[in-house]
């Protein structure tokens, strides 16, 4: 398994800055800076499931990676901004700044079973999770 990170630098940011948000959630990440982006390369999920972990999101985590799969890779995208603090939050929008994408290649690996050890499901046994739609969510 290897972990392709991507980040595109606006000439009003500090490269070093969205270096760091990348070294918050990919401690091990050997990084090429460029004029207009950030490459990178992780080979551990460790401190992605940690963070999950420390921020009860697991499940939302886990909805949200299983909703990425294509082919033999996990592809999502977190909040830049919110990676220099050193936390997670998946974007569904592009925010402001552009965001971090990054690319699970788990070829020739079982892709539930990485998952499994980054998402961890919190329920019980047998309980599936409760979807919530939009209607749910606004009051009449």
């Amino acid at each position: 398994m290897r972990i392709y990170i991507k980040v595109k630098l606006y000439p009003t940011e500090d490269p070093e800055k969205v270096k760091r948000a990348i070294l918050n959630i990919f401690p091990d990440a050997k990084l090429e800076i460029f004029e207009d982006k950030i490459l990178a390369v992780s080979e551990s999920l460790e401190n992605m499931k940690k963070l999950l972990e420390t921020q009860h999101i697991r499940d939302t985590a886990r909805d949200i990676l299983t909703s990425s799969v294509i082919g033999d890779h996990i592809i999502f995208k977190i909040n830049k901004q919110v990676a220099t603090v050193g936390k997670i939050n998946f974007s569904i929008s592009e925010g402001p700044l552009g965001d971090i994408e990054i690319d699970i290649d788990c070829e020739g690996e079982d892709i539930m079973k990485i998952i499994d050890y980054v998402a961890p499901s919190t329920l019980p046994p047998g309980v599936p999770p409760k979807k919530v739609s939009d209607e749910d969510l606004i009051e009449p």
